[in-house]
């Protein structure tokens, strides 16, 4: 449902000339996704569609904590929506949510470094949930 609803948000964006980014399921490991972090970090302003199934992409938590980088480092602008999701959930990493970030981390990562990418996730979450977005909930 959130595909839906990124796609109207991204056809209004082209419409008025500003150029978008999206991530895509199908990116790559590699020179892609390297690509991909650079384009970020040349961003001005990062729009994070947070949904029920966000934390079950390896590449978006990934691309969450470059965005988190560039909002600490450069003063990147971060515009959190909240699809389907309260922004409690998402800052604190409840119930199904919190588990496909720790399924996500154990797909990705192995030994120690599982908890640390879970830590650093479950960190960039709360940072971007902080910030004051919309809950599509309460707008049309």
């Amino acid at each position: 449902m959130s595909r839906k609803f990124v796609s109207h948000l991204h056809s209004v964006l082209l419409q008025a000339q500003v150029k978008t980014l999206i991530n895509e399921e199908n990116l790559q490991q590699g020179k892609k996704l390297e690509e991909h972090m650079r384009a970020i970090a040349a961003s001005k302003i990062a729009i994070i569609v947070f949904s029920q199934t966000y934390t079950e992409s390896t590449c978006c938590l990934r691309e969450l904590e470059k965005i988190v980088e560039c909002r600490e480092t450069f003063g990147q602008i971060v515009l959190p929506i909240f699809y389907e999701i309260y922004p409690f959930d998402v800052r604190h990493q409840k119930g199904d949510f919190r588990k496909a970030l720790e399924e996500a981390a154990h797909k990705s990562y192995s030994g120690e470094q599982v908890e640390h990418a879970f830590s650093r996730w479950s960190n960039a979450l709360t940072t971007v949930a902080g910030i004051t977005g919309w809950n599509v909930r309460d707008f049309r």
